[in-house]
């Protein structure tokens, strides 16, 4: 990814939300298999939280406490407003209910949206604290930031559900790899364009393998679960590299134009996965079950395009289903 944010960091996040939109037409008319929608599951969420944590590591720092509060606050309303407008909008008459659920079970909800707030909230806390350290800035930010990860496990492992640290575990180290890779942007590019063309080929090989020898769903197990990460990162590897390879363009830009909405489509395109679905079970290496996607796609698709379109003229609605402000 280059130093500055370009076409390919708002590309990587419209191919992030394209696999999420297919990966949703699969499992929402139960046409998951354990190849396609095994690969579509370790790309979608760790590909996002790659792409954040590195926007997060080159952006802004969170210096001073007056920094930090603007910073977090305006996270908060981008990520928090649309978290619990959604909630209350599928709960209008027991709201509260509903909120409580949630916090308790963030898969009830757009947990993303939350999961991605703890996520910086973590960031910038040791940011603060390093900074405030002075000389010892570096040590102290490890510190915090290794702390807070820990609190986070040792929440697993008591079983505590309350904002389902669990997520939180798993995403973790995406999200680190990616605020590494943005806030060491210089060193990352000085590495030689043919070591990183290299290392593609085998991370792509590694996630095929992956996919076609497991079940990449199933983390009951802690081999499971590093099977799962690994082919994550393979995967993630690849599309980064391969995307930012992509010639500036048509092809490109329309991705990247798409990937200024994600937060917008994500919120909303699940929401139409099934429209044609007339209770018939489709089987997915068919004509009939690829046209059914296909078609699905589509449909779901267009029904979010115009519903954004329509939204977004409203300043309030773009507010509150969206974070925008």
């Amino acid at each position: 990814m280059a130093g500055t944010r370009s076409q390919t960091i708002d590309a990587l996040k419209g191919i992030a939300i394209l696999i999420v939109m297919v990966g949703h037409v699969l499992s929402w008319n139960h046409m998951e298999d354990g190849y396609l929608y095994d690969a579509i599951k370790v790309l979608q969420m760790p590909l996002f939280m790659i792409v954040s944590g590195y926007l997060c590591g080159i952006g802004r720092r969170a210096g001073s406490l007056k920094d930090y509060w603007k910073i977090l606050g305006r996270r908060g309303l981008s990520y928090l407003v649309p978290f619990f407008f959604w909630i209350i909008l599928k709960h209008p008459l027991h709201p509260i209910s509903g909120i409580r659920e949630t916090l308790f079970q963030l898969d009830k909800g757009l947990w993303f949206l939350m999961t991605l707030f703890l996520l910086n909230l973590m960031v910038y806390t040791a940011q603060l604290a390093g900074a405030r350290a002075g000389t010892h800035k570096i040590p102290v930010f490890w510190m915090v930031y290794l702390g807070l990860a820990a609190f986070v496990v040792l929440e697993t492992l008591l079983g505590w559900e309350f904002l389902s640290p669990g997520l939180t575990r798993l995403y973790l180290p995406f999200y680190l790899a990616g605020y590494l890779a943005g806030e060491y942007r210089e060193k990352v590019s000085a590495i030689p364009e043919r070591r990183k063309a290299l290392a593609c080929i085998p991370a792509v090989c590694g996630l095929i393998y992956l996919v076609a020898a497991f079940d990449l769903l199933d983390v009951g197990s802690l081999a499971g679960l590093l099977r799962q990460t690994a082919a994550s990162f393979l995967g993630c590897y690849g599309v980064v590299y391969l995307t930012s390879r992509f010639r500036d363009g048509k092809a490109k830009g329309f991705l990247a134009w798409l990937g200024g909405y994600t937060l917008e489509i994500y919120v909303l395109h699940f929401h139409f996965a099934t429209l044609l679905n007339r209770g018939k079970t489709y089987v997915l290496y068919s004509p009939e079950g690829v046209l059914f996607v296909l078609a699905s796609f589509a449909v779901m698709s267009a029904v979010t395009a115009v519903i954004i379109a329509v939204t977004k003229k409203i300043k309030l609605l773009d507010f509150l289903m969206y974070g925008k402000f």
